[in-house]
C-alpha cells in the first residue's frame, strides 16, 4: 500500500467515522465498522472504531491483506519492556506487516528522566539489544538500541524533564 492510498484510506476512515458513530454496532464499545474499497485500486481494508471507558482507550484499527495498523487503545510496549514504576501510558499506535512490525507507546511519570531511562536502559540491554547512541539535549534524554547483526530490530526511549514530570515514548520495530 502506498502512502497515498494510506493518505486516502484515512480521509475515507474518518469520512467514515463521522458518519456512522451514530449507528448501531456489534457491541457496546464498537463505534463503527466496515469495509472502505479504495476506488483507485479497488483494494479493500476493514477498519473498526471502538471507544474506552470515559474517552480513555478509544482505538481505530484498520486490517487490509498487506497487514493491520492500530492507533489509539491501550499503548503497549514491546515484549520484555515494563513501564517504569508508576507511569501511565498516554498513547501509542502499532503495525504489523509481511513479517516487520513496530509502533510507539508514550507516557508520563514523576520522576527524573535519567532515571526512566536508566530503568529501559536495563531492560534494553537485557534483551539482547546495545545501545547504539545516547543524547542529550537540553532536558531531553534519547538512547537507540539495536539488536547485533540485525538493524531492523531497534527501540528508541526518549524522556523529556518538565518540572518533576517526565514524558516519554518508546518507540520500537521489528522484521523485515
Amino acid at each position: 500500500m502506498t502512502i497515498r492510498n494510506r493518505s486516502t484510506l484515512c480521509s475515507a476512515l474518518a469520512a467514515a467515522t463521522l458518519l456512522l458513530a451514530g449507528c448501531g454496532s456489534k457491541s457496546d464499545s464498537e463505534v463503527a465498522s466496515g469495509t472502505y474499497i479504495d476506488p483507485e485500486t479497488g483494494k479493500s481494508a476493514d477498519y473498526s472504531v471502538r471507544s474506552g471507558k470515559d474517552g480513555e482507550n478509544d482505538q481505530v484499527t484498520i486490517k487490509t491483506d498487506d497487514g493491520e495498523v492500530r492507533f489509539g487503545g491501550e499503548a503497549k510496549l514491546p515484549a520484555g519492556l515494563t513501564p517504569f514504576p508508576g507511569s501511565k501510558m498516554t498513547g501509542g499506535f502499532a503495525g504489523a506487516s509481511e513479517g516487520k512490525q513496530g509502533g510507539m507507546a508514550s507516557f508520563e511519570v514523576k520522576g527524573k528522566a535519567a532515571d526512566v531511562v536508566a530503568h529501559y536502559r536495563r531492560q534494553i540491554e537485557a534483551a539482547g539489544l546495545k545501545v547504539k547512541s545516547e543524547m542529550t539535549a537540553e532536558d531531553t534524554i534519547i538512547i537507540s538500541a539495536e539488536k547485533p547483526e540485525d538493524t531492523k530490530t531497534s527501540i528508541q526511549v526518549t524522556a523529556t524533564q518538565t518540572g518533576d514530570m517526565v514524558e516519554g515514548v518508546v518507540t520500537y520495530g521489528s522484521g523485515g
